[in-house]
Order: C-alpha cells, then sequence, then structure tokens
C-alpha cells in the first residue's frame, strides 16, 4: 500500500482509471474530527478485501489523521471548517489486461471537497425523490461495496436532474427496494424500522451499517428484508442515510404510476433516529 499525493497525476496505467479497480469512502469532518472513523476503516478493510486487495489499516487510519491534521494547520487561524474528505483506493499500476500483476500495491489518494451545505436546509424540509427506472444488476460477489463501477449511479442521477428532484428510489432487477442514488434507506412502518438487504446489490453505507448496530443493540425492532415499492407506499416515514448528510427524511415520493405519496418529515420516529445518530458524532 502506498500513499500518494493527492497533486500527483494519475497514471495512464492505473488500474482504477482503466478498470475501476479499486474502492473508495467519503469522510465528513467537522470540528478537525472525521465522523464515523472506525465504521470507514472497516468499510475500507472489507470492500479492498472483496476484491482482492491489501491494505494496511493502520496506516490508513494514521494516514487520514495526517491529511486532517495537515488540512487544520493550513487553513486561517486554524479555523474549524466542515469538508469533505474522499478516500480513493485504487488496484495499483499494470498488469496484464485485467489482471493484476503480482507485485501490484494498492495506491492511495485523499481529495478534500467542500461540504454540500444544500443539506442542510433540506434536513428541515426533506427530499422530493422518484422511483427510478434504472435497476441494479444483481451480483452477491459486489454486494454492499463501495467499488467504482458506478455507472448505474450515473443513470439514477440523470433521471433525477430530468426529473427535477432531489433523489430516487433504485431497485433491484427482480423489483426489491435497495437504496436511493447515492443512500441508503430506512422505512418506519407499523412503528418498526425496515432497511432494505443488500445480499445482492447496492452499498452499505456507514451511516446504515451504525444505525443497524445501535438498534439491534439496544434491543428496537428492525427488519432487514426484501421489500418492493408497496412497503414504501404503506410506510408513514422514510429517510435516506449517507455520512455527509446523515439522517435526511423523505418528503415525498413520485410513483412509477406518477402518483404521489407524501410523508411526515418531523415525526417521533425520525426525530429520535436522528437523536441516535447525533449521540454517537458527540462522544
Amino acid at each position: 500500500m502506498r500513499i500518494i499525493p493527492s497533486a500527483t497525476p494519475i497514471s495512464s496505467s492505473d488500474r482504477a482509471f482503466n478498470y475501476g479497480d479499486g474502492v473508495f469512502t467519503t469522510l465528513l469532518v467537522n470540528e478537525h474530527q472525521v465522523e464515523l472513523l472506525p465504521y470507514h476503516i472497516s468499510r475500507l478493510e472489507h470492500d479492498a478485501a472483496a476484491i482482492k486487495l491489501n491494505i494496511d489499516t493502520h496506516a490508513l487510519e494514521a494516514a487520514i489523521a495526517e491529511q486532517v491534521k495537515a488540512i487544520k494547520n493550513a487553513s486561517a487561524d486554524n479555523a474549524s471548517p466542515k469538508y469533505v474528505l474522499k478516500i480513493h483506493v485504487s488496484g495499483g499500476q499494470a498488469g496484464r489486461g485485467y489482471a493484476r500483476s503480482e507485485d501490484s500495491e494498492a495506491l492511495i489518494r485523499f481529495s478534500q471537497h467542500p461540504y454540500p451545505s444544500h443539506y442542510d436546509s433540506l434536513a428541515n424540509k426533506g427530499v422530493s425523490v422518484i422511483c427510478a427506472q434504472t435497476r441494479l444488476a444483481i451480483q452477491p460477489l459486489l454486494a454492499g461495496v463501495k467499488h467504482m463501477n458506478r455507472l448505474e449511479q450515473v443513470l439514477v442521477k440523470h433521471e433525477v436532474d430530468e426529473a427535477g428532484v432531489n433523489d430516487a428510489i433504485v431497485c433491484d432487477t427482480q423489483d426489491n427496494v435497495i437504496e436511493a442514488s447515492a443512500g441508503n434507506v430506512f422505512f418506519y412502518l407499523n412503528e418498526q424500522w425496515y432497511t432494505p438487504s443488500l445480499k445482492g446489490s447496492g452499498v452499505n453505507g456507514v451511516v446504515r451499517q451504525y444505525l443497524i448496530d445501535s438498534l439491534l443493540n439496544d434491543n428496537c425492532a428492525l427488519h432487514v428484508g426484501e421489500y418492493d415499492l408497496s412497503y414504501l407506499q404503506n410506510a408513514s416515514a422514510i429517510v435516506i442515510t449517507n455520512a455527509l448528510m446523515g439522517v435526511m427524511p423523505v418528503q415525498q415520493i413520485r410513483m412509477p404510476d406518477f402518483s404521489y405519496v407524501n410523508f411526515d418529515v418531523e415525526s417521533d420516529a425520525i426525530v429520535a433516529l436522528k437523536q441516535r445518530l447525533e449521540n454517537v458524532l458527540k462522544r
């Protein structure tokens, strides 16, 4: 594993560039602290192993700390910015065709990006979403992995932009609800939380995994399974989660038949779920 300075040009032989051979994660840094860092490290370790990449998680965690420190020292008066730090793990360079060379080592790049501040206003009023026509392919070997092959999400985002909405609910090719364009989905039905299984497709986000762990550890009712769109129609509340938006309420869904379903963005269930996440972020 080798850390590559962010200013270094990407080589034409980089396997991430040529084949999407790599994984990534997107961290929110707030008050010079990386939120949910253990979950990001665990996710990178799991996802790298899934595509047969070896990474040193201890060295990676130290490199993240150095990166955050350098950004802090470079900021005016050691200000406390809220920003995005992306970690890009490439499968290395060269190799014959799709096969990696035996001596290929993972290459790590960091990049800093502004925090999408529009999330703050959307968190109050909720997001409007459509049901995407694009379906996710089923591939259990890569299910849950945040790998660099994200063409399905590119197509979904195109639908979102054309519809003039905030996001989309995405199903797999068997009509099971899986996720949003860049986040996971939880819905509240009969006073219990549900979230789709990611056994065949989708990305296991760090907030999703934290909420699953937290709810189950507190013996709260949570169901993980296969659900079609009718479950969302009957839900009283729906949220989308990821590391940047946290817990984002869904205000309205436009169903495939162009009917609309509205939801309570200030329900007690959503407030409690948001508080559950905020509690760990304040530690």
